[in-house]
Order: structure tokens, then C-alpha cells, then sequence
């Protein structure tokens, strides 16, 4: 299977589960801990960005995240589509 049908078939796999216990299962089956620490930090951030106001290197040291990881979510948050969707996920903003 190439990576674009594995893509796909990931993508299926994800949008079948709905079962937040089921959902973590299968998180903790694929990724590894370091894996799942790195978008939970990811979540994180966005969450702070495109919430709130903070500086990139306040939210980075709130989040004892790294610098970099914030700027790069940061530019993702640039484009309003995608900080609207954001900001949709987070229950007190909706």
C-alpha cells in the first residue's frame, strides 16, 4: 500500500471510531508515548494561540515547550481558516 491509500485508510479508520476509550486505545497502539506527548503539546499550543493573546516565548515557557514548536504553530495559526478551526475546538470559545 502506498502512503497516500495508507493515508486514506488512516483517515477512515479514525472518522469509524467513536468511542473516546476505543479512540485512545488505538492513539496508544500506532504512536508511540513520545509521539503522543508531542501532539498533546501540539493541541496545547494552538490551544493557547489561538485563544488567548500570548507571546509565542511566553507561551512556550508556560507550556515548557520549546520555541521552535511554538513558531511553527504559530504559522499555522496565521492562516484565518485554520485559527478559526482552532478556536472552534476548544468548548469555552464555542
Amino acid at each position: 500500500m502506498n502512503r497516500s491509500k495508507a493515508k486514506q485508510s488512516l483517515v477512515n479508520m479514525l472518522c469509524e471510531i467513536e468511542n473516546p476509550s476505543e479512540m485512545q486505545f488505538f492513539l496508544e497502539q500506532i504512536l508511540t508515548v513520545g509521539e503522543i506527548n508531542d501532539l498533546l503539546d501540539r493541541v496545547r499550543i494552538y490551544e493557547s494561540l489561538a485563544c488567548t493573546e500570548v507571546p509565542q516565548r511566553e507561551c512556550a515557557k508556560t507550556l515548557n515547550v520549546s520555541i521552535s514548536k511554538v513558531t511553527r504553530g504559530a504559522s499555522n495559526l496565521r492562516k484565518p481558516k485554520t485559527k478559526d478551526y482552532w478556536k472552534s475546538k476548544f468548548s469555552y470559545n464555542n
